[in-house]
C-alpha cells in the first residue's frame, strides 16, 4: 500500500456495506491514518498490506497483507483482508488468506499468526477456518482476545466483539503436507 492508494481505501471506508463487516464507515481523516500507519508499516517491518486488483477487471478489489499488532503488550502478527462487496463470493477472500499464511511462515521468523474479525462476520469466519486457523477467543473492542467469550447482547454488541483465529506454523505445515498427498492421489 502506499500513499496513491488513499483514494481507493476512502472510497472502501465509506461504503456501508463493505464496512458493516468490520464494525463501521470510517471518514476520509481515518482513511489518510490507516493508509499513512500503513506506509509506514511497510517502511518498518518490510511487509505490510497491498492493494489488490480484480483479475477479471483489473479495477482494485481491495486490500490485504500482513501487520504487526499489539493487543495485552504482546505482538502479534495479524492476517487482514476486506474486498468491495462486488468482489464478494469469488473466492479471493480464501485465494489471499492461504496466500498470506504461507508468505508469512515461509518470511517471517514467527510460530503464530492470526486474524480477527467482528463475531457478525460469518462469511470472514468461514474463511478463516478453510484456510486453517482455528477460533481462539473473542473480546471487545480494544479489549483482550484470551480465550472464552465476551458477553453476548444486542445486533450492535455483535459489531464491537471481536473473534480471534490462530494458525501455528506446525498446523500450517500439517496442512500443506496433506494438500500435497491429495494431489499425488489425485494423479494416480
Amino acid at each position: 500500500m502506499r500513499q496513491g492508494h488513499l483514494p481507493f481505501i476512502t472510497k472502501m471506508h465509506a461504503d456501508a456495506d463493505l464496512m458493516a463487516t468490520m464494525g463501521g464507515t470510517r471518514d476520509a481523516a481515518a482513511s489518510r491514518l490507516y493508509v499513512a500507519q500503513n506506509v509506514s508499516h511497510w517502511v518498518e517491518y518490510g511487509y505490510g498490506m497491498y492493494v489488490l486488483d480484480d483479475r477479471r477487471t483489473g479495477a482494485m478489489a481491495g486490500r490485504a497483507g500482513l501487520k504487526y499488532t499489539v493487543s495485552d503488550e504482546q505482538g502479534a502478527i495479524e492476517l487482514a483482508y476486506a474486498f468491495q462487496p462486488d468482489c464478494w463470493g469469488q473466492g479471493y477472500a480464501g485465494e489471499i488468506s492461504a496466500a498470506l499464511i504461507a508468505l508469512g511462515f515461509k518470511l517471517l521468523p514467527v510460530d503464530v499468526l492470526s486474524a480477527v474479525a467482528v463475531r457478525s462476520n460469518t462469511a470472514s469466519r468461514r474463511v478463516m477456518e478453510k484456510t486453517g486457523l482455528r477460533y481462539v477467543g473473542e473480546s471487545a473492542a480494544g479489549g483482550s482476545a484470551a480465550g472464552g467469550s465476551a458477553a453476548g447482547g444486542s445486533a450492535a454488541d455483535e459489531d464491537s466483539v471481536k473473534v480471534r483465529y490462530e494458525i501455528r506454523r506446525a498446523e500450517w505445515r500439517q496442512l500443506q503436507g496433506q494438500a500435497g498427498d491429495e494431489l499425488l492421489a489425485q494423479q494416480r
